[in-house]
């Protein structure tokens, strides 16, 4: 956790009044957003994560309620302006620092289709928080119910490139993908993958176990990306 104030990244708030202009900065340490076709320069964003005093957190957290829009920047993402649009979920809690009296307060947003894997499943887009091939695989195999084995990870990847169906989501702490297919066509691959042996099933019957991937996985790989 070394310097890792380096890869935090800024949201900004302004609201006008005819009164007043309120103005807000936060520490963004993770972000993930979806750039829009039109108009230019604008993007939906899925998962925010700040930090701040009471009053900022507050504010920010009516903003998302009210569908207002953020400017959101940092490394590998130019200034854009972000909003998590309709039903977008909110969670606050606090992070207590040693020497600081009164504890940092910490709000984490969700649009409404990050938030669920039934819309995702629906929808023929999944949006992921890793692009870590044993993450992709093991919640597209979750969401879907695909039969299949963690093995099959780095075959499954390649078969994602090949068809052009997942893309590079922008990310700040974290190397988003926004993977583009359904079911059945994910299931037509695997057929394929097992008729012509590119994969193929354990010769012993058993149960299959998934390795867990933790938080700490994701995070390494995520710095390990974003270093290349």
């Amino acid at each position: 956790m070394k310097n890792a104030h380096l890869r935090f990244g800024w949201l900004t708030y302004v609201r006008s009044t005819e009164k007043t202009t309120t103005s807000i900065k936060l520490r963004l340490d993770r972000f993930i957003g979806e750039v829009l076709p039109d108009p230019p320069r604008q993007a939906k964003a899925h998962f925010i994560s700040v930090m701040g005093g009471d009053t900022q957190v507050a504010a920010v957290s009516a903003a998302i309620s009210l569908g207002d829009r953020f400017m959101v920047e940092g490394p590998g993402v130019q200034p854009i302006r972000v909003c998590l649009e309709r039903n977008a979920q909110c969670f606050k809690g606090s992070v207590q620092l040693v020497g600081r009296k009164k504890p940092m307060r910490h709000l984490i947003g969700l649009s409404e289709e990050f938030a669920s894997s039934n819309i995702s499943a629906g929808s023929g887009r999944t949006l992921l928080a890793s692009s870590e091939n044993r993450f992709i695989w093991a919640s597209l195999a979750h969401i879907h119910g695909i039969p299949g084995i963690p093995e099959w990870a780095d075959w499954f990847a390649g078969e994602l490139d090949t068809h052009k169906a997942i893309i590079r989501a922008l990310g700040i702490g974290c190397a988003p993908v926004l993977v583009k297919g359904e079911k059945e066509q994910f299931l037509s691959w695997l057929s394929w993958g097992v008729e012509s042996e590119a994969i193929r099933f354990p010769a012993a019957t058993s149960a299959i176990h998934w390795p867990s991937l933790g938080l700490k996985d994701i995070l390494f790989h995520t710095n390990t990306f974003q270093a290349q």
